[in-house]
């Protein structure tokens, strides 16, 4: 998949690793999405990827469970996921989205550090 180097050297990093697992139980939770499997998250993209794919397709099935406004919530657009979806047809649907929610979660959290720094600079 995209960028996964880059991925991987960003998670490594222990501040922005907190502040992905923050801004991903935040991003979760204000969807009424469980966010307790975020807590056991390892700075493995991996590992992160398969934890997150599972928890989408465990909760797919609940009556409260929408994908889409948890989507809307993280800032990944109808269109992005259909585009995302087709360039990835090969792969599980629920990697895919995985792989979507972590390259935005981690965008997010980038930018602020960012402008954080650039800030007290």
């Amino acid at each position: 998949m995209h960028h996964l180097p880059n991925i991987i050297n960003q998670l490594s990093s222990k501040d922005l690793f907190e502040a992905f697992k923050l801004q991903l139980t935040k991003d979760f939770e204000q969807s009424n999405f469980p966010a307790a499997f975020v807590n056991n998250l390892q700075p493995n993209y991996n590992q992160i990827l398969e934890e997150i794919s599972a928890e989408l397709y465990k909760n797919e099935k609940k009556s409260d469970f929408n994908l889409m406004q948890l989507l809307y919530r993280i800032d990944i657009s109808e269109n992005q996921l259909k585009k995302y979806l087709q360039e990835f047809k090969n792969e599980k649907y629920h990697s895919v989205i995985a792989e979507l929610i972590i390259k935005r979660i981690l965008q997010k959290v980038v930018l602020k550090q960012h402008y954080k720094n650039n800030e007290n600079s």
